[in-house]
């Protein structure tokens, strides 16, 4: 008799302890949840690269001007590319934007006649690109800009662009 009730008031504290355990782990993971945002919110300060791809022959790369206006930029070719026919900029309206090209096989420099004011962005075009090689590959653009009154450059980012497979 003393065995069975030492065996049931042994299943009882380990069933409770055990309810125990799991409510306070319930508690435990419902305050993380609270303490954690539902969504991540970004808040940037200076330019970035928010997309670059293909369009054809035509590689782009697109910069939001934020937080500064931009007097010019440099980016630097990949070296997979062995050529193009021009480099052109369009602002988010799609109308090309007055700036004077620089280029040489290792970079390209748009200085442009009027610095671009903070809210929206440029799309920086190389039209009629031809590739050293066919195979498919990763293109790496190196991306910085000037601030209008500062001297050097900032960083801006890193343009990827993946290459198709060609058969």
């Amino acid at each position: 008799m003393k065995g069975l009730l030492y065996s049931g008031l042994t299943a009882l504290l380990l069933t409770t302890a055990t309810a125990a355990t799991a409510q306070q782990a319930n508690r435990v993971q419902a305050e993380i949840a609270q303490s954690e945002p539902s969504s991540m919110i970004f808040n940037f300060s200076a330019p970035i690269i928010t997309n670059s791809g293909l369009l054809g022959s035509t590689q782009f790369i697109r910069v939001a001007v934020i937080g500064m206006t931009l007097e010019d930029l440099q980016i630097a070719i990949p070296s997979q590319m062995e050529r193009y026919d021009r480099v052109r900029v369009v602002d988010q309206t799609g109308k090309e934007v007055s700036a004077k090209i620089n280029d040489s096989k290792a970079q390209v420099g748009i200085t442009f006649d009027q610095p671009v004011a903070p809210g929206g962005y440029l799309q920086v075009e190389f039209v009629g690109v031809r590739m050293t090689s066919v195979n498919d590959g990763i293109l790496l653009y190196g991306v910085t800009g000037k601030r209008v009154g500062t001297r050097g450059n900032i960083p801006i980012g890193t343009a990827r662009i993946q290459l198709p497979i060609r058969g």
